[in-house]
């Protein structure tokens, strides 16, 4: 069930989110649960915006503990910070039609894997 005034709430009917992980698409409760899956403690910080009457972009920074399925590049529970910039479309009633995320991927995979290496010569 949605909390009234929550993070969907933003969004008009039929928006689409897209970011590095995931194509375009209008399923924002699956894109909401899957990073709520890898990063349950995620956290941002707007560090600068710019926008106009029906759009806006926003430069931030995340921090987030990964708890993702593991695997040979990664340590469950390694805290993670990355940077990126969203670009987001608005209706005429101000509401979000389009959430456009750009982050370099890497960023945090260099840090899940550090912490890999760590973990194996520990």
């Amino acid at each position: 069930m949605r909390k009234p005034g929550g993070f969907r709430e933003l969004f008009a009917s039929g928006a689409r989110f897209s970011d590095p992980a995931n194509a375009a698409t209008e399923d924002l409760g699956t894109v909401q649960r899957q990073t709520k899956r890898m990063f349950p403690d995620w956290r941002q910080e707007i560090t600068s915006i710019r926008g106009g009457d029906d759009w806006a972009v926003f430069e931030w920074t995340g921090h987030a503990t990964y708890r993702g399925e593991g695997g040979a590049d990664a340590v469950d529970g390694t805290p993670i910070t990355m940077r990126g910039i969203t670009i987001i479309e608005l209706d005429a009633d101000r509401r979000i039609t389009s959430w456009r995320d750009y982050l370099d991927r890497k960023e945090p995979e260099d840090q899940l894997r550090a912490a890999a290496r760590r973990a194996a010569s520990a």
